[in-house]
């Protein structure tokens, strides 16, 4: 499109970029779009297939359901095929052998792709060796996810304290069943605001520094490592104790990003780490058993759809998300991918976006070694040659539930806050334009924490397109119990954030790419309200 002069601005004021004119109001017509009865009941189709871990059958119908809709809206898809060695629980259990607590001790879940037993399982004596050490937030989340390799280090830090607890336990624990806690770090929503570029409030919705952002999938900043100790110390298993009450325990899968191990370990609620604390003074007798269906060179596709634009550009924007996961909101994006599909792929010639679509529905979020969307990006160099702008979109129709002593696992009656993340360059000042348009409230833009770029969006990010990704992190967001927490789904949030999405898009097809690419200095310019781009 033409790279005629463009004037931004931020807070709501209106924008004119190639010759267009954008304001506060939204661009977007929601009567094209899917309602939120029809969203949610879409979403509950997809969780009527089970959890969908990658390459198993429930997770293939759901990629053939979203290819059939692509199909419908009139796109061209095609497929690309990866192969991992896949890992799925099939039974996990503890025992206690002996003592005043023996018998089975009820467990919450499995440590991801951890090493399985067979049958008969693991016996050893338990033995109870301390915490997993948090991660210091005194100066703000920010601190220890500030570059790419710091979620590792961080975990590799962890991991160095649990070889010197493990080291003053007497006896050691070589052929032992270890017990070990894992505290989930107690952030506060003002714990982000060193990322912070833009809040969207509502006087109904406010989004607070001092509101608990203590969630059960951020553990995956200290336990990555945590088993690597055990296994070099020759444990015979470990049982982590999460810092959650046993409802918001249940079905945690994680660490999700870790890498498979040999060593055996499973997972309990607060309260039952409590009571095995207890018996384990006594170092009684227990066995572990973790069965597991373990599948070397396992296929699963991902899916690229496109929809070309009017012709006035040869330039496209990418719409990614994943494919898999295990609930309601883990991963329901694909849900959202078809209906925009079907939303611009039905709108008459005259309001046809110049810019040409790209929907890039990956796996591998919960395979090992999958490349998720940086395989898109290897695949498809000529598409990301061409283009302008990306959007990645996760988790919609979160609603927030809360974990606390006080009150234990409830719902706070509020939407779960989203953060979007975005690429510094003014790709923000069109993200939060939107933003106000459609009052996508209790929502932040982000920038990234050094050059770590949140979700499956950041390979786009780090390939030098302009990016935003919208993330949700729900306490329930990794459990794969209770239904896959269907009752948890807001069909109106989930509404509003495909609205946005729409929106969004249609004014980044307005927005040159000679402007969505200027740089940081730029868009700090921008937000003074001084700056004009040519």
């Amino acid at each position: 499109m033409g790279a005629g002069a463009s004037t931004l601005a931020l807070g709501g004021v209106s924008r004119a970029a190639g010759g267009a004119l954008l304001g506060p109001a939204p661009v977007v017509d929601p009567s094209r779009l899917p309602g939120a009865r029809t969203l949610a009941r879409q979403v509950s189709d997809m969780v009527a297939l089970g959890p969908r871990f990658t390459a198993t059958p429930a997770h293939n119908q759901f990629i053939d359901w979203i290819e059939t809709g692509f199909q419908s809206a009139g796109l061209s898809v095609s497929r690309d095929t990866f192969n991992f060695t896949q890992w799925l629980a099939q039974d996990y259990s503890l025992e206690l052998l002996e003592g005043p607590g023996a018998g089975p001790v009820p467990l919450a879940s499995y440590w991801t792709f951890s090493g399985p037993t067979g049958s008969g399982g693991v016996t050893g004596q338990l033995a109870y060796v301390g915490a997993i050490p948090s991660p210091s937030v005194s100066g703000g989340l920010v601190a220890p996810i500030s570059d790419a390799d710091a979620i590792q280090r961080t975990a590799g830090e962890a991991a160095a304290d649990l070889t010197a607890a493990i080291a003053a336990v007497p006896g050691g624990v070589k052929g032992r069943i270890a017990l070990i806690d894992a505290p989930i770090a107690p952030l506060q929503m003002g714990d982000l605001d060193g990322l912070l570029t833009y809040r969207q409030q509502d006087v109904r919705h406010r989004l607070l520094d001092s509101e608990d952002y203590k969630r059960a999938w951020t553990t995956i900043l200290t336990m990555l490592e945590a088993l690597a100790p055990f296994e070099q110390a020759g444990a015979a298993g470990v049982v982590v104790a999460l810092d959650a009450s046993a409802a918001n325990a249940a079905g945690q899968f994680t660490p999700f990003i870790n890498s498979p191990t040999s060593l055996p370990a499973v997972i309990v609620d607060r309260d039952t780490g409590r009571r095995l604390r207890a018996v384990a003074a006594g170092t009684p007798q227990a066995r572990l058993t973790l069965q597991a269906q373990v599948t070397p060179n396992t296929p699963s596709d991902s899916l690229v759809a496109i929809l070309p634009g009017s012709g006035a550009s040869d330039e496209l924007m990418i719409v990614n998300t994943h494919t898999d996961g295990m609930n309601a909101y883990e991963e329901n994006a694909g849900i959202a991918l078809v209906a925009l599909a079907k939303y611009f792929a039905g709108l008459p010639a005259s309001r046809r976006l110049s810019r040409t679509l790209v929907f890039s529905a990956v796996t591998g979020h919960f395979g090992p070694g999958l490349p998720q969307t940086q395989g898109f990006i290897d695949r498809h160099p000529d598409l990301v040659k061409r283009a302008a702008a990306s959007l990645t979109v996760e988790h919609f129709g979160s609603s927030e539930w809360i974990d606390d002593l006080a009150h234990g696992y409830h719902p706070s009656g509020r939407v779960e806050p989203g953060a979007i993340f975005h690429s510094q360059t003014p790709i923000a000042a069109t993200g939060i334009e939107s933003l106000q348009a459609l009052n996508l409230y209790r929502t932040e833009m982000l920038r990234p924490a050094g050059d770590t770029f949140f979700g499956v969006g950041a390979s786009l990010h780090s390939a030098g397109i302009p990016s935003i990704a919208y993330i949700a992190g729900p306490n329930y967001l990794l459990s794969f119990a209770d239904g896959g927490h269907l009752d948890k789904l807001d069909g109106r949030r989930f509404h509003r954030e495909v609205l946005w999405s729409a929106d969004l898009l249609t004014r980044l097809d307005q927005v040159p790419a000679n402007v969505l690419n200027a740089g940081d200095t730029v868009l700090l310019g921008l937000q003074s309200g001084r700056t004009t781009l040519p």
